[in-house]
């Protein structure tokens, strides 16, 4: 394994732990978050969390993924504090705006209080554990990355218990409870990596403002695409089925959120290698290999979740079963959508923002198209399959597009992993209880022999550490 390869791996592995122990204990709550609300107020609880993630690049003008970036170049301290301090600035006005709105929406609409304060607490703590999280990514600081995810789950998890197991707050209860997640993030953050001594409101610079504005703007309709092709089924469920079968669909993303979960981890490393091998000579041939390699993991971990999603189902009651046929479509879409963000990383190593938001507004248009069209004749089918096939111009587009200019080559492995899922999904809907069964073996399998030198060298370096440790 080449230098490039082991640092790839490297900080994989790091944003990996953090990320997977996040994931993993959100995952395994979703059935107590389920109990614990009405269908209705869950289904609820997923939309606002979704608008969060709509309104954060809004208020901060997407500087976020400009922090990333401009921290990665920076030539010394200095232009570092010139970075976050220009940052925070933006991120405080953003805030202000967040706050004025909400109070506009008390006075005027007659929002709930309780929800509206809680929503908007969520929001403002988002903004920081968002400038938080990428200004750790920018100062290659992983490990304290990593550290914020499982603080931020673990607080999540025992707040959320609190407020909503014991003192039965429902929505808003569930809300704050991610607020004190994220503070406990943030500050150990703030404190560990001594934050708080690089930003000064003197550094602020409207040169590097501008710049980074330059560079973050075309992300905005960017972020906003993806949200609709995420997102938007649910706006458009809650409109024409109702909250209740909303929630059927939030708990039918739960599967695939583990592929995005996966390929996450993998994506913000994918990111920082492509940048710092964007120039070199045989970069075709290095991005083709991580390319075919990374379809061989997430394809595998595809296969095999799709193996097990009707033993997930089992944990649910009656009212959310109907997910089970959504979440193979989703799955499929979400493999789609992760070779697409693969070529995106591509784009943000060459500072094409422009054309990675032109290729997810054209999959947001044909999004919302194909869910108008069909939501009210085939219902929750109409979300998954206008997301899949969304998904699939996305890659489609980005894969002829990329091609003029880097050899991105698919190989007979990757071509074959397809016809694997293919067989998964066909037999997900036949729906034989014996054949279920045996497809969660051929699954655990498949993933175990497809991916058996990244496991065997997962297992060689947990003995050595363990052995250095004795």
């Amino acid at each position: 394994m080449n230098k490039r390869a082991k640092s790839l791996l490297k900080n994989t592995m790091i944003l990996g732990f953090g990320t997977l122990c996040t994931k993993g204990i959100m995952f395994f709550m979703t059935p107590l978050f389920t109990r614990w609300l009405t269908s209705s107020e869950y289904g609820m609880f997923d939309l606002l969390i979704t608008y969060i993630t709509l309104l954060v690049p809004l208020l901060t003008l997407a500087i976020g993924e400009a922090v990333f970036r401009f921290i990665l170049e920076k030539n010394d301290e200095n232009d570092e504090r010139i970075i976050l301090s220009t940052t925070f600035f933006l991120d405080i006005i953003g805030i202000i705006i967040s706050i004025v709105l909400a109070i506009l929406a008390i006075i005027f609409f007659n929002v709930d209080k309780i929800i509206a304060i809680s929503f908007i607490s969520y929001l403002i703590t988002e903004i920081f554990y968002n400038f938080s999280m990428m200004a750790m990514r920018g100062e290659k600081k992983l490990s304290i990355y990593s550290l914020g995810n499982i603080l931020f789950v673990a607080g999540l998890a025992f707040f959320v218990y609190i407020f909503v197991g014991k003192l039965k707050l429902g929505l808003s209860g569930i809300l704050f409870g991610y607020v004190c997640g994220d503070l406990i993030a943030i500050i150990t953050i703030f404190t560990t990596a001594k934050l708080y001594t690089k930003i000064n409101f003197k550094c602020f610079s409207i040169k590097t403002l501008k710049e980074m504005i330059k560079y973050s703007l075309p992300m905005i309709p960017n972020s906003i695409s993806w949200w609709i092709v995420n997102v938007s089924d649910r706006t458009l469920i809650s409109i024409f089925c109702g909250a209740t079968y909303n929630a059927i669909y939030a708990v039918a993303n739960k599967i695939p959120a583990l592929c995005t979960t996966f390929f996450g981890v993998f994506h913000l490393s994918w990111q920082q290698s492509a940048i710092e091998t964007l120039n070199d000579k045989d970069r075709d041939k290095y991005y083709s290999s991580v390319f075919n390699n990374m379809i061989k993991i997430v394809g595998s971990i595809c296969v095999m979740l799709m193996g097990i999603n009707f033993l997930f189902f089992k944990l649910f009651t009656e009212e959310y079963q109907p997910g089970y046929y959504q979440a193979p479509i989703l799955v499929v879409a979400v493999l789609f959508s992760m070779m697409g963000r693969f070529i995106g990383g591509i784009y943000v190593a060459q500072m094409k923002s422009k054309k990675n938001g032109f290729t997810t507004i054209l999959a947001a248009i044909v999004n919302i198209i194909i869910n108008i069209l069909l939501i009210k004749k085939i219902g929750l089918y109409a979300a998954s399959i206008s997301t899949l096939i969304s998904y699939m111009l996305l890659f489609i587009v980005r894969y002829i597009d990329i091609k003029r200019q880097i050899k991105l080559v698919l190989n007979l492995k990757s071509i074959l992993l397809f016809a694997v899922v293919i067989y998964f999904f066909i037999t997900a809907y036949i729906n034989s209880l014996v054949l279920n069964y045996i497809n969660v073996i051929i699954g655990v399998l498949f993933f175990c022999c497809f991916n058996y030198d990244y496991l065997k060298e997962l297992l060689n370096k947990v003995n050595k550490k363990v052995r250095s440790t004795n």
